[in-house]
């Protein structure tokens, strides 16, 4: 009878534990997963306008924005044929040519550039933005020097401001930039030169270096793939339980080999892709990406991968190069010093992966007895990410944006008790 109470208290004991670490677990993710940061799209504040240029190696191009809060406020349009609307703009697009013609001047050396304007786009930030793409006629090459004469809604509203930004100058490492302000422009500061030939290919190589730092440091989805090898990397599977490795070099050894194999994989699709001999659907290979995520964690929860994981971190990492070179692309980087400019990346990327588990790994090898983080956190974290990268895959797949932190409430309350 005595023995029947205490396998029956043991069990009970048992069960309560199992059902503490569970809810550990369901903390854990909700606290990670409501860290993440929510996406906001980028606008500027109303009452500024923009000029932003793309220096390239044989020619200069560039836009103009500005919301239609400041159009209409400003030019009164009412008395010109109405406010523009997203649905009117192209009725608009000649008048608003021919006003910033009349009110922006840009020159060279030999004089003001004639300049020669696309098709006029709308974009839904600040409630409506207006860009008016432009190049410029009978300039060959880039010259030193620019100056600009921006006067646009300065005698309309004497408050306004025009920003000149250099959004991508590969000689200066400059790349999809939109911060970063080259001038400012006011009623008592109309006139500005800029030298858009400063850098050369050291300076732009070294940008492409720190870009490709940058992408594997702010690519959340890359950083969280790395993570999710290095956690079990400390650990050894006995009886079905991770227990401690002894030694730190062999364990070392072991990152370096799985580092090594994603970073083949990227540097092979990379430049595949960037010679253009293989594309993939982008919506396709952001998918991947998060999925890979997800294996990985999950092989934390259900080990059986054991010695195949360089192979499972190759395979995908065929995808994490179809992504680097998809954002190389978007920005512009790859139209110029192809070469250059595929080394640098690579290179900025090693940089931060190095930097990433130099930073990690000791920390994670100190810890790796602790009962705490055997038992719970690895697993904790692993649960978050798996949840992550299910949010991830859902909304890439089907091209949807889910509120981060509602979707992951939801998830973890179905998949943890």
């Amino acid at each position: 009878m005595t023995e029947r109470l205490e396998d029956k208290a043991g069990r009970r004991r048992t069960r309560g534990g199992t059902r503490g670490i569970w809810r550990a677990l369901r903390c854990a993710a909700l606290v990670l997963l409501a860290a993440l940061p929510a996406r906001e799209a980028g606008a500027h504040r109303l009452g500024e306008s923009y000029v932003y240029l793309q220096v390239y190696a044989d020619r200069v191009e560039g836009r103009f924005e500005i919301s239609l809060i400041d159009l209409n406020r400003g030019l009164r349009l009412t008395g010109t044929g109405g406010e523009i609307t997203k649905e009117n703009l192209d009725q608009h697009a000649a008048y608003l040519k021919e006003y910033f013609r009349q009110h922006v001047t840009i020159a060279d050396a030999r004089g003001p550039l004639a300049i020669r304007f696309a098709d006029v786009v709308y974009s839904g930030a600040r409630g409506g933005n207006v860009m008016l793409p432009f190049g410029f006629e009978g300039l060959e090459g880039v010259p030193d020097r620019l100056t600009f004469d921006y006067s646009v809604l300065f005698d309309e509203v004497p408050g306004h401001r025009g920003f000149l930004i250099i959004e991508h100058n590969w000689g200066t490492g400059t790349f999809a930039n939109e911060a970063g302000i080259s001038a400012v422009f006011s009623p008592s500061s109309r006139r500005q030169s800029i030298d858009i030939q400063a850098g050369g290919r050291l300076r732009g190589f070294l940008g492409v270096v720190r870009l490709g730092i940058e992408h594997i440091w702010m690519g959340l989805d890359h950083v969280v793939f790395l993570v999710a090898l290095l956690l079990p990397a400390v650990l050894r599977r006995e009886n079905g339980r991770w227990e401690p490795v002894e030694r730190f070099r062999p364990a070392l050894i072991n990152v370096l080999k799985i580092v090594t194999a994603f970073t083949v994989a990227h540097t092979l699709t990379l430049t595949l892709a960037a010679l253009g001999v293989i594309h993939l659907p982008g919506r396709l290979v952001e998918s991947a990406i998060a999925v890979s995520i997800a294996v990985a964690a999950a092989d934390i929860l259900f080990p059986v991968l054991h010695r195949r994981v360089w192979l499972v971190v190759f395979f995908f990492g065929l995808f994490h190069g179809f992504g680097f070179a998809g954002a190389l692309e978007e920005m512009g980087v790859l139209t110029e010093n192809l070469g250059l400019s595929l080394f640098g990346f690579n290179l900025g990327v090693e940089i931060g992966q190095v930097v990433i588990v130099a930073a990690v790994f000791p920390f994670l090898f100190l810890v790796r007895s602790f009962w705490a983080y055997r038992r719970l956190a690895v697993q904790a974290a692993a649960v978050a990410m798996i949840l992550v990268a299910s949010v991830w895959v859902y909304e890439r797949a089907f091209d949807v944006d889910v509120p981060m932190t509602a979707a992951a409430i939801a998830l973890v309350r179905m998949v943890v008790p």
